[in-house]
């Protein structure tokens, strides 16, 4: 295969990662807004909860076994370092708006969409900086 028709693994293992948060991003969406307007009934709010979720429990599996067996050295270097720039930028923040809760400061409510999604979306900011570093 031509060099420049293989895929490359950093971009394979954010346009994954970004793919299976997308796909719990809509399922989310579909529960709150048939939810709020009552249009599919409870059990199906399950089922959809349940199903968005598996892209993300089929990435984890993916990741750990591309870890253990196909990523080189550089690779799971990659991935290392942009799950923890990921998650040092996540516990700053979080900490920095707890503290800011807790003084009295007026901060907006966040829900845990809210910080499910933010740290998914700095995970995946870590790997595309990781990546692009070590390009």
């Amino acid at each position: 295969m031509h060099e420049s028709s293989k895929s490359k693994p950093g971009t394979t293992l954010i346009s994954s990662y970004i793919g299976a948060v997308a796909v719990w991003g809509v399922g989310r969406l579909l529960i709150r807004f048939s939810a709020e307007s009552q249009w599919l009934p409870t059990w199906v709010h399950a089922v959809v909860a349940a199903a968005s979720v598996v892209p993300l429990v089929l990435f984890a599996f993916w990741l750990r076994r591309m870890l253990a067996s196909d990523f080189d050295e550089m690779m799971q270097r990659v991935v290392l370092e942009g799950i923890a720039l990921g998650f040092a930028i996540f516990l700053t923040l979080a900490a920095l708006y707890l503290n800011l809760r807790a003084g009295g400061v007026y901060v907006p409510r966040l829900d845990p969409p809210d910080l499910v999604l933010g740290a998914a979306m700095l995970v995946a900011l870590g790997f595309a900086i990781a990546w692009r570093r070590y390009r």
